[in-house]
């Protein structure tokens, strides 16, 4: 029985190592998240373009559009640009601030969950000291006492690294959508009819990409900025 406590004790350790790891990729994570939608949206509009095709030379088979309409209706782009957005979110100072303000919250949480190691380790040496002294019954009501004491701090370790993790994607988010805004600014001074993602091109000139000229912009919108992280009390 005892063992298992030990063992208890020792997952108790891990985890609470685990809530230290940086918090390194959460902007990576969520530009995974958006390029494997932009992926099953570019799937499905190609198979939908593939059936349209398909619909339109059954229903018109033998017919010749009028060149000179479809180029009218066509949108004519003229001027692009490029971006590499997610890193533009590594390199910003805001995201730097954020990732400073999430590490001295770990130090706080570390600190806290060092010294409740430190009373369940002196708890678990007390119970196998009075062992022999304790009834069956009194043996077991402590014992049950000391179980849920860590089975406690164990969830309590695993939802702060939940609240971290749910605070570096909301400040990340925040500055996502200012990346944005800016993005969209630059457009509409240089005149630019489209704007794509850095991944979508394989060779370009580098004069499309407004990706330095973003970051300045966001810099520059962040430098006094009163960042917050929002951590909330323990469930």
């Amino acid at each position: 029985m005892m063992a298992d406590q030990a063992l208890k004790i020792w997952a108790l350790r891990i985890a609470g190592a685990m809530m230290l790891a940086v918090l390194v990729g959460g902007g990576s994570a969520l530009a995974q998240s958006d390029n494997a939608i932009q992926t099953d949206q570019s799937q499905t509009d190609q198979s939908q373009t593939d059936q349209s095709q398909t619909d339109q030379s059954q229903t018109n088979s033998g017919a010749v559009a009028s060149s000179d309409a479809d180029q009218g209706l066509q949108m004519q782009v003229k001027r692009i640009g490029l971006i590499d957005l997610d890193g533009v979110l590594r390199r910003s100072t805001g995201t730097a601030k954020v990732r400073q303000l999430l590490d001295e919250q770990r130090l706080t949480f570390q600190e806290e969950f060092t010294k409740r190691e430190a009373e369940l380790q002196a708890a678990e040496k007390a119970l196998q000291a009075d062992r022999e002294l304790l009834s069956e019954e009194a043996f077991n009501e402590r014992l049950k006492s000391f179980e849920d004491e860590v089975a406690e701090v164990q969830q309590q370790i695993q939802y702060r690294r939940q609240t971290l993790d749910r605070a570096f994607q909301e400040a990340q988010r925040n500055l996502r959508g200012i990346a944005l805004e800016i993005v969209k600014q630059i457009a509409g001074e240089r005149k630019l009819d489209l704007v794509l993602s850095q991944e979508s091109a394989l060779i370009f000139v580098p004069s499309l990409n407004i990706s330095d000229e973003v970051l300045v912009r966001l810099d520059e919108r962040t430098r006094n900025a009163r960042i917050e992280i929002k951590v909330g009390a323990d469930e």
